[in-house]
């Protein structure tokens, strides 16, 4: 697939609304525009993975569709959304019995994907990879329009201060990336660290703003001045923790950005005030063996491998155990709080609450306005 770059310019006085790596999540893209108050008098940029990695991938795709009819919305192409088009045109017998696993993990993982979406549509059963080539023609002549949408998804756009793309640039010069292989800027790995300095903002989704994290897990969009890099991938759908970020830019020749975040937890109120810890660890898949030290019934005593770091984790998060133990990602970090907060409930564990407060993650041992109280903070200090 070749690079596409859209250029376009934008009016003064309109007010950008960016988000990216919506993954199938259609309720949480319905409930971020409801929250920005998204009206016509705005202008929507949506930097790639529509689809995949979340419940309801047809859905979405088609809103979006919907949302481009009506309102001035600027989609762009992301990895994910590449691949899906990439495997729907390979007719190979190899990528048939690849295409047939995929849909059955993301059926086991995710509980779909945007082609189990459409055979259930069309009430097609797929039992092994031979069902594949029939299945694939008929979907591709009836969701036509589904898939030109997305293979008309420019990868970069440029406006006069801000560009957009999914995964990231290697330099300036844009004009230089057209016809160029498309996942150089769609699968741009911790593109903040590469050390990169831009003359416009460059606003980037893909890597989840929590990577970028060792101490504290926040999902919040992270706003880089010297680089010039905004990155807003709030995990939605990836993240347990996960949130659908949107950037809000308040005009174009303006640098006066801010943004808003949707989730689906449960809120809850704090009823008594909690320190913050003064240590604390983000342990991220990129960086994520362990060693149990002791294993317990709800919790388990590990070691981090390459930190040294120990902590106790919640036998859910552990994706293995043994010698080559690792987890999900994780925090033990202990987040302020003062009473009247406001508290998104990941978990409820026998050692406190697992929360989010304004997008980051930590625990609280509080009291909560339907609790009694928990173990106290020390329980969670690092070892």
């Amino acid at each position: 697939m070749k690079t596409t770059v859209k250029k376009i310019n934008i009016p003064s006085n309109k007010r950008m609304i960016v988000t990216s790596d919506i993954h199938g999540h259609y309720y949480h893209l319905k409930n971020i525009l409801k929250k920005v108050s998204f009206t016509s008098n705005d202008i929507l940029f949506i930097v790639g993975d529509i689809i995949e990695k979340g419940p309801l991938c047809l859905k979405t795709l088609r809103y979006v569709m919907q949302l481009c009819k009506n309102y001035t919305v600027y989609p762009l192409m992301g990895n994910v959304d590449a691949h899906r088009l990439l495997m729907l045109d390979n007719n190979s017998t190899e990528n048939s019995v690849k295409f047939f696993e995929y849909v059955n993990k993301m059926k086991k993982i995710w509980g779909g994907c945007l082609f189990l979406d459409m055979f259930n549509e069309l009430n097609i059963n797929i039992h092994s990879s031979t069902d594949i080539p029939n299945a694939k023609e008929q979907i591709s002549i009836r969701f036509k329009e589904e898939f030109d949408f997305l293979r008309r998804l420019p990868t970069i756009i440029e406006t006069q201060n801000y560009i957009f793309v999914h995964g990231g640039l290697p330099s300036n010069d844009i004009d230089s990336f057209e016809e160029t292989d498309v996942f150089t800027y769609l699968k741009n790995d911790a593109f903040m660290e590469n050390g990169l300095k831009f003359n416009k903002y460059v606003v980037v989704g893909h890597w989840p703003v929590t990577l970028y994290n060792d101490k504290i897990a926040s999902s919040n969009p992270i706003i880089n001045k010297k680089q010039k890099i905004i990155s807003i991938d709030g995990g939605c759908g990836l993240k347990r923790d996960g949130q659908l970020n949107a950037l809000i830019i308040s005009d174009i020749d303006s640098e006066d950005i801010s943004y808003e975040f949707y989730d689906d937890f449960s809120v809850t109120i704090a009823q008594t005030p909690q320190e913050k810890s003064a240590v604390s660890i983000n342990i991220r898949y990129t960086d994520n063996k362990i060693t149990i030290l002791e294993k317990g019934e709800e919790f388990s005593f590990v070691e981090h491998k390459s930190s040294g770091y120990r902590l106790w984790i919640h036998n859910d998060y552990i994706v293995s155990f043994g010698e080559n133990a690792k987890c999900d990602d994780y925090t033990d970090y202990r987040l302020p709080v003062n009473i009247g907060d406001k508290l998104s409930i990941i978990k409820k564990t026998s050692k406190g609450y697992l929360i989010k407060k304004d997008g980051i993650s930590g625990w609280y041992n509080g009291i909560i306005d339907y609790d009694i109280p928990r173990i106290p903070p020390a329980a969670f200090q690092a070892v």
